[in-house]
């Protein structure tokens, strides 16, 4: 049995006050290539929790930059590592309404700065990464604002910054460190704790400037580690975000247990990440949450939206819905122990309750 410390954290905030946030549910909506489809650079995910946070979780190319009309208000964007496709190299430079957008490789124009950069300075968003990322990602956020990046702040006890904000920040975080982000309306606040990734961080060539460019011209610039976050909502849920990871135990002891993840967001795309046997190990044995969520399949995943016979995600789905029966939409199974397994189709918007379960955008589509 999970022991679900968080729960404490809970416990302790509602003997202050009851806010009618509990009842309701988180909006999850993956921000893709292509509308209705897993494509293979999606990894943008926009999380809404009921008291109006918004939270960008690695824009990477698939945004398109900060007028992208699928985004809104962004408070908070989560970077889990330099690489390009997380950070964002380019904005998307197709439309994703049409049926003949590529799935394959996105199509994007260049983002000097980052799609991050530009997306956080536009929406004056407080963006959370690790230390030494954090402050490169200032220095690209300058660049486009024109002015100095400030540092977030962090107020009492539980590192707490409210939203909306009136100009970008960043914020450094390590393993096991939290900061809480509470909307100006609200009167609970969403935490986010960064968890241990396994993956390289260096930062491409691209995004440094002289003469740190000549100097690095053949190697990228290491900056820090790749992280993981979990993120705990205002009515309960709990969220693994995985970032790009190997294996680790910390998967069984941190997140499954002292954080007791409710949905999990995991990389199973192998050679850089797990592939779908160690992720749907992952999520079976050591996560053990209510729902999960495929990421960074590096391959057209599904068509029609549904996944496509013989690729890694139909292998991880076929691996996870072992001993059960496959119900509901295409994109929907029931695995083992009543694990629910979703597709993040780019635009389609699911709502999750505190206890993990989609219970809005989860079937008959």
């Amino acid at each position: 049995m999970k022991i679900r410390w968080r729960n404490l954290f809970f416990v302790i905030a509602l003997t202050g006050s009851w806010n009618f946030a509990d009842a309701q549910n988180v909006k999850v909506t993956p921000i893709g290539q292509r509308t209705g489809e897993f494509c293979a650079q999606d990894r943008a995910i926009l999380f809404e929790d009921p008291t109006g946070v918004r939270v960008l979780y690695d824009p990477g190319n698939t945004v398109a930059g900060p007028t992208d009309a699928r985004l809104g208000d962004v408070h908070v964007i989560l970077i889990s590592h330099a690489h390009s496709d997380h950070l964002g190299n380019g904005k998307l430079n197709q439309n994703p309404d049409s049926p003949t957008s590529s799935c394959s490789s996105a199509v994007t124009t260049p983002a000097p700065s980052t799609d991050t950069a530009e997306i956080a300075a536009a929406k004056k968003s407080a963006v959370i990464a690790g230390g030494p990322l954090s402050s490169v990602i200032g220095r690209l956020i300058a660049a486009v604002a024109g002015s100095a990046t400030a540092g977030c702040p962090a107020s009492g006890l539980t590192n707490e910054m409210i939203v909306p904000r009136t100009a970008a920040c960043t914020a450094g975080l390590s393993p096991g460190a939290k900061r809480t982000v509470r909307h100006v309306s609200g009167t609970r606040g969403v935490q986010i704790s960064m968890v241990t990734a396994i993956h390289p961080s260096d930062l491409s060539n691209g995004f440094l400037a002289d003469p740190d460019r000549t100097s690095l011209s053949t190697a990228g610039l290491a900056v820090g580690i790749a992280n993981g976050f979990v993120v705990i909502f205002t009515n309960g849920l709990s969220v693994y975000l995985s970032g790009d990871t190997g294996l680790t135990s910390d998967m069984e002891t941190i997140v499954g247990g002292y954080f007791g993840a409710d949905l999990a967001v995991i990389n199973m795309g192998d050679i850089f990440t797990t592939g779908p046997e160690e992720a749907a190990f992952a999520v079976t044995e050591f996560i053990r949450p209510a729902s999960v969520i495929p990421s960074h399949v590096n391959e057209a995943a599904t068509q029609g939206g549904r996944a496509v016979a013989g690729s890694r995600t139909a292998r991880f789905l076929e691996l996870l819905s072992r001993g059960s029966n496959r119900q509901g939409s295409e994109h929907r199974f029931k695995g083992a122990g009543g694990l629910s397994v979703f597709l993040p189709l780019s635009g389609v918007t699911m709502e999750f309750n505190g206890r993990g379960r989609c219970e809005v955008g989860c079937q008959g589509r």
